[in-house]
């Protein structure tokens, strides 16, 4: 598992997971055009693009 901060939120989520599928699936509404879970993520609309960020501690 590993730590995910939206919004200012935390929040335990499978490390390794789809994150555009772990937004949804915890209920944030995040616009999407390209990706599809039965095709995978094609990334060409550029509309889930995220910013990241780690903390090393």
């Amino acid at each position: 598992m590993v730590t995910i901060q939206i919004d200012g939120k935390k929040f335990e989520v499978v490390e390794g997971r789809n994150l555009l599928d772990t937004c949804l699936e915890l209920g944030f509404n995040v616009p999407y055009f390209c990706w599809h879970p039965a095709m995978g993520s094609v990334g060409a609309c550029r509309q889930c693009a995220v910013m990241l960020f780690r903390d090393e501690n």
